[in-house]
């Protein structure tokens, strides 16, 4: 497995955890319906991509490196003190919004940066990047 591949899959998967730790606090905070079955929906995409993202890092013989502690302290913490005030739907879906439009850029960026990963590793990284877009635009309506 080349470097590119690597750099991009580690990134992929790392993002996808993120996603999942911070929609899994705050669908916490969401009663039953439809804003928490989109969310529900949403993590079980970020799973997909963790899973694919780990077995092809590796059957490339690559260690799966996890999201760094303290950065999913700061993201949790974070979601903590924003939601403090306000749980509200319309609130909680401004968060993700705001988290999947950063993931957007994120990964746009890092697609750019590694130009040397394969076709295959590139689609994954694309398919992470339309379930941020989908998340946006899902949530929209909650606003």
């Amino acid at each position: 497995m080349n470097k590119q591949d690597s750099e991009l899959l580690q990134f992929v998967g790392q993002n996808a955890r993120m996603g999942k730790v911070t929609l899994s606090q705050l669908a916490d905070y969401l009663a039953d319906g439809y804003m928490k079955s989109t969310v529900t929906k949403q993590l079980a995409e970020y799973e997909a991509v963790v899973k694919e993202a780990d077995n092809k890092l590796a059957a490339g013989g690559e260690e799966v490196k996890d999201v760094n502690p303290l950065m999913q302290t700061a993201a949790t913490a974070m979601i903590s003190i924003q939601s403090l005030t306000d749980r509200s739907p319309s609130h909680i879906a401004e968060m993700v919004i705001v988290g999947s439009t950063r993931g957007v850029i994120q990964i746009i960026r890092r697609i750019r940066d590694c130009r040397g990963a394969s076709s295959d590793t590139v689609n994954l990284a694309y398919r992470l990047l339309m379930i941020e877009q989908n998340n946006i635009n899902d949530l929209k309506q909650f606003l």
